[in-house]
């Protein structure tokens, strides 16, 4: 469970939002809506615990303040801004993150069975993502924060991603996304905050 009560956060010299608080429970998926510049990637980077809020308590499961080693086997982030420029294979990659036939698994649950043998930086930036979205799946973790997911795909892949995101809801998963592009996700999303 993620619960947040009352955050504020100042970048800048610029409030960006203040006195937020929602909660979001297992199974449930979460949408923080909001043009660009409002402070949705800046939220998630918060609960992240990548910036210092200015204000306001973040608990993860009832526990707040947890160490950073702990806290990235608690969360799975999946940032906006994707930079992995480093020259490795796609199979490398989620090497990293999971054993062999996880990783063929989510090969083939995100379209990406051709690319394997792909250098990282060689991909689209929707392939990219999708990458990226499957070594945060390889994690397994109970929450899941993902900054805009949909923004660099096509009609085809967000209809996959949507339905990994209602696979990990039945999964008990906790998800918190962002979004600023309308889409038809009502049956999807239990709650949302517009900032």
């Amino acid at each position: 469970m993620l619960e947040v009560k009352n955050l504020t956060l100042v970048r800048g010299g610029k409030k960006l939002f203040e006195n937020l608080s929602f909660e979001v429970s297992s199974g449930q998926v979460f949408q923080i809506k909001g043009v660009n510049g409002s402070g949705k990637s800046s939220f998630l980077q918060a609960i992240a615990g990548d910036i210092e809020p200015s204000d306001g308590e973040i608990l993860i499961n009832g526990e707040k303040n947890i160490p950073p080693k702990r806290l990235v086997r608690l969360l799975g982030y999946l940032p906006q801004e994707l930079s992995v420029d480093f020259p490795i294979t796609v199979l490398d990659y989620l090497r990293m993150a999971g054993s062999p036939s996880q990783i063929n698994h989510f090969l083939s649950k995100f379209q990406l069975d051709d690319l394997f043998t792909k250098r990282i930086t060689e991909l689209s930036l929707g392939q990219l993502q999708r990458v990226q979205f499957a070594q945060v799946m390889l994690q397994d973790p109970g929450i899941f924060l993902l900054d805009e997911p949909f923004s660099a795909q096509d009609r085809e892949n967000t209809w996959l991603l949507m339905s990994v995101l209602e696979e990990l809801k039945m999964k008990g998963k906790c998800v918190v996304l962002t979004n600023h592009i309308q889409m038809p996700m009502k049956d999807l999303i239990d709650n949302e905050l517009v900032i």
